[in-house]
């Protein structure tokens, strides 16, 4: 199998909290080539990094391998998209810190975090308890496709995210895709060999 160690870290990342009482979620989950992990708000899958023949699911907590069912994933990643846009990850790495800073709990329990996305600005916005102030950082996309949107998540997953994204080293893929429906679809952040999934938050 061909994972680099910030790619094994990534996956960590996202089963580190599951409970015990959800044993398959503790897992990654190998086959047709492809490696998933899923916490049930974020999925990502590595593809061409296992022998196409290999069907196993790796604890990631006791290296075990248990004899479970694991969910089936594949009817969550979403085939087409009606926005598309390209970020660069030395723009996401400049953004970072005001992202986490609205994950903290400073801004209260919900880390929900706006987007708005169009052919001229990629923003990130949040309102803090009683609105009384936002913040927002933004840039321009390097490349876009389809209808503006805006739609809500969780800060901290989306910093996540862009952070163990930017993190990999592949001097080949220098950007971040953003693939969006609606929103409130799954929507996937891709470099390189990676999908990472994020489901958006319903806000009222």
């Amino acid at each position: 199998m061909k994972m680099n160690s910030d790619i094994e870290k990534m996956l960590k990342n996202v089963v580190k909290r599951v409970t015990d009482s959800r044993p398959p979620l503790q897992c990654v989950h190998f086959e047709n080539g492809n490696a998933v992990v899923t916490d049930s708000h974020r999925l990502i899958k590595v593809k061409g990094v296992a022998p196409k023949d290999l069907k196993l699911d790796l604890n990631l907590a006791d290296f075990s391998f248990p004899d479970i069912n694991y969910p089936d994933t594949d009817r969550l990643m979403p085939k087409e998209f009606a926005t598309k846009l390209t970020l660069t990850k030395d723009n996401v790495v400049a953004m970072l810190p005001s992202l986490k800073a609205m994950a903290t709990e400073y801004f209260g329990k919900q880390r929900v975090v706006k987007l708005g996305i169009s052919e001229e600005c990629f923003k990130v916005s949040r309102t803090s308890l009683g609105a009384q102030s936002v913040q927002t950082v933004d840039f321009k996309p390097t490349d876009f496709s389809g209808e503006p949107i805006e739609l809500s998540c969780d800060a901290r997953y989306l910093a996540d995210a862009f952070e163990d994204l930017t993190k990999i080293k592949d001097t080949r893929n220098r950007t971040l895709e953003l693939k969006i429906n609606t929103d409130l679809a799954p929507f996937l952040i891709s470099t390189g060999n990676i999908d990472y999934l994020l489901t958006p938050v319903r806000v009222f």
